[in-house]
Order: C-alpha cells, then structure tokens, then sequence
C-alpha cells in the first residue's frame, strides 16, 4: 500500500503521468518534463518515478538513445487518494452495483473495478453501498442483448461510422419455418438509451427525417461500414429530450395531447410518479385528478391505461379511448377462448 501524499505531490504525480499517456508513442524528454510539470530539480523528479515504478506498479522506461526520453508502457495501480466521505463512497459503490445490472456486457469489468475499491475503501461503507444497488436492482428486468453488438454500436457512436444491422421484429412476418423474417438496415447511429427494462438503438436512416429507433435485443449482428459517408443528425437534435420523449420506450414527436380521469387508488400513485416531461396533473376531488400530457405515441399510452384497470378513463382523445376498448376487447376474447379449451378438455375427461 503507498504512503500517505500530500496533495502537492499527488497533483504533480498526476501531471507526470498524464504528459506521458499524451506522448504514449514517442516518449517525454526529460528537460520538458521539468518545465511542463514544474519540477524544481531532476531529483524530484526520479523520486516520483521511482515512486510511481516501485509502488504503483508503473511501467516507464528509460530510453538511451539520442535523445533521451521517458516512455510510459503501463499506468500501473496509481490512484488519487481522494478524500472521500461515506456518501462518496456509497455513490461509487452503489452506482458500481447498478452499472454491472443495467450493463451486462461490462458485468464482469465493473465486478473486477469493486473488488479492487473493496480493498482501498472503508468496508462498512462499500458493503452498504453494494446492498443499495442490489435493493435498486433486484425487480428491475434488462432485456438480453449481444454483448458484441452492443459495443460495436457504441463504437461507431463514437467514431461516427455507419452500419449494417440484421434486425428481426416481433411485427415482422414468419418464413416457412415459422421464423421471423431477418431484415437488414443501413444506420447512422446517433446514441442508445434505456427505457422500460431494454436498451434501446437511435439511429438516422438514408431519406428519412426522423430518427429510427431499434431494440437491441433484437439486433442479430452489427457490421460497420466505414466506407459510407455518415448521415450526421439534425443540428437541433437531442438524444436526451428526444428519448425523454416517450411514455415508455417509443420516443417521436410529441403530437398528441391526452386527458386521462384517474380514480383512487391509482390517482395517488399517479400524483407520486412523473410518468412523462410533459404531464401535468390537477386534483378535482378528494378521490380523483385529471392527468394531462404530450406524447408521440398513443398505443403505449393506451397499453398503461389498460394495466391500470379498472382507475383511469379516457376523457380524450376518442383515439385513445378507442385503442383501450379494442385492447380490453381483445384480452377479454383470448380468456373467453382459454376458458372455452379448458372446459373442452375437462368435458373429455371420464
């Protein structure tokens, strides 16, 4: 375990290994060094490396050739000693905790990066802050998803790269085989987001205005196409307002204005919880408020109300309203058929 710092040298000790990442590939001379770090003498700066080499395990070679430089190979085990207080370390620990659940593809890395705070961090706190994330979690479903798929989207996030996806929808036709069919897309992707137990694909598409949006789950393969010129997104878009945007996982355009009668107890459950950026709600009794809101997408809406049932009417529009009684009727016919085969079979038994 390294010394006790103080943070005179811990910000100098920061400066030294941060100029050496930048020059990764060429190496550091030793005169820049001194006068980018602001080194009173060169034998400060050996104690530092020496430092840096004994205890924090870093690899910094010593070339000889003309000129002479100080290459970094690995950063070792330094780490700021920060001063953290108990709610510091419960916001690592638990955020830790939470990230391995809502991010399966980097489970095993976040499990690793715990037990090496677990072995610098006061006990108590990082076990409390471990139970807190698991407490977060434990109802909290995450669709599965291909852990390949998933970083290579986000690394044409980040490089900015078009791909090729291979998508397979719920809503798509089956071949004759009773599979759905595969269907390939062309994508700019633009950001990712979770909502409703999944994670979610933003992604503009060559003559359309709109972002589509692609479960990830359902994304068989990814393939960039750096080849392609990238579609860049309009220059007022936000992935976060965009994505706020939804009711539940179907963000858009907010062009629908509804108006939901909710009765207790759901009323007071409604009052506790912002469903939408855009709701708003007004009591008009002691049992029951109006709920008002925005939303791009009614089908979702309509799906909420129904799980609901039988607290919230639709006052308008008839649209929605129409789409409840339609699911309700449809929910009420696949009991009547089940209810129906049941009482079949029970009739042929002897």
């Amino acid at each position: 375990m390294a010394r006790e710092l103080s943070s005179i040298r811990i910000a100098r000790l920061k400066k030294l290994l941060l100029l050496l990442h930048r020059r990764r590939g060429q190496g550091v001379e030793a005169e820049e060094i001194l006068r980018e770090c602001e080194y009173a003498s060169r034998r400060t700066l050996q104690a530092d490396l020496q430092m840096l080499r004994e205890e924090y395990g870093a690899e910094i070679e010593f070339t000889r050739t003309q000129p002479c430089r100080y290459c970094l190979k690995s950063e070792g085990d330094f780490l700021l000693p920060l001063a953290l207080d108990e709610r510091d370390v419960l916001s690592l620990t638990a955020g830790l905790g939470m990230a391995a659940h809502f991010l399966p593809h980097i489970q095993e890395n976040c499990h690793a990066l715990w037990r090496k705070m677990q072995a610098i961090l006061p006990e108590k706190s990082v076990e409390f802050g471990r139970w807190l994330a698991k407490a977060a979690v434990v109802a909290t479903p995450v669709s599965a998803m291909d852990a390949g798929v998933f970083e290579a989207l986000l690394d044409a996030i980040y490089q900015k790269t078009m791909v090729e996806i291979a998508y397979v929808s719920p809503y798509a036709p089956r071949d004759t085989s009773g599979k759905r069919e595969v269907r390939t897309h062309i994508l700019a992707p633009w950001g990712v987001f979770f909502r409703a137990h999944a994670w979610y694909l933003l992604a503009g598409k060559e003559g359309k205005d709109k972002p589509g949006v692609f479960r990830l789950s359902r994304i068989q393969a990814a393939r960039p196409c750096p080849d392609l010129p990238f579609l860049s997104p309009p220059e007022a878009f936000s992935q976060e307002n965009f994505a706020a945007s939804a009711w539940y996982a179907a963000p858009g355009e907010l062009e629908h204005d509804i108006r939901l009668r909710v009765v207790e107890p759901m009323a007071t459950i409604v009052s506790e919880t912002v469903w939408h950026p855009t709701q708003r709600t007004e009591r008009i009794d002691a049992d029951t408020l109006i709920l008002t809101a925005r939303v791009p997408d009614l089908g979702e809406v309509a799906r909420w109300v129904l799980s609901a049932a039988p607290y919230i009417a639709v006052e308008s529009p008839l649209e929605l309203r129409d789409m409840v009684r339609g699911l309700a009727a449809k929910m009420l016919e696949l009991n009547s058929l089940l209810e129906e085969e049941q009482k079949e079979e029970q009739d042929k038994t002897p």
